[in-house]
């Protein structure tokens, strides 16, 4: 009884999480961190994602510059994101290109011809 009881608490532990994990729910907040262009000084990051009712990808660079994503993609098997948008003002080009492991956003950006490496870290709150 007792093995049998410890094998259900096993499978349980393992199967549930992998479900949880597979949901693109968990990107919707804000991620922040920094991307290092390959000329050299880390500049600071942060995008919002958000998710509509729909299940549609959407979201918003803040900083450097906010604007509008004008695609967003999520392939939930790979955990490849794609992220771009078009800044008006200017007519810079930016792109995001990683994959989600956990709470980290890790890949590259790159504005118009200038690429670098990218990590972001979702925000995440835990209540007292």
């Amino acid at each position: 009884m007792k093995v049998t009881l410890f094998s259900l608490f096993m499978v349980a532990a393992i199967v549930v999480p992998s479900f949880a994990a597979d949901t693109s729910v968990e990107l919707a907040g804000k991620w922040s961190g920094n991307w290092k262009p390959q000329s050299g000084i880390p500049d600071a990051l942060t995008i919002e994602l958000t998710q509509e009712s729909s299940g549609r990808l959407t979201g918003k660079f803040l900083t450097p510059v906010p604007i509008e994503f004008t695609r967003a993609s999520f392939d939930r098997k790979t955990r490849a994101i794609t992220l771009e948008a078009m800044d008006p003002k200017t007519g810079k080009h930016y792109k995001i290109d990683g994959t989600i492991q956990g709470t980290e956003l890790k890949g590259t950006l790159g504005i118009d011809d200038v690429k670098g490496e990218l990590l972001l870290i979702k925000w995440t709150y835990f209540g007292r």
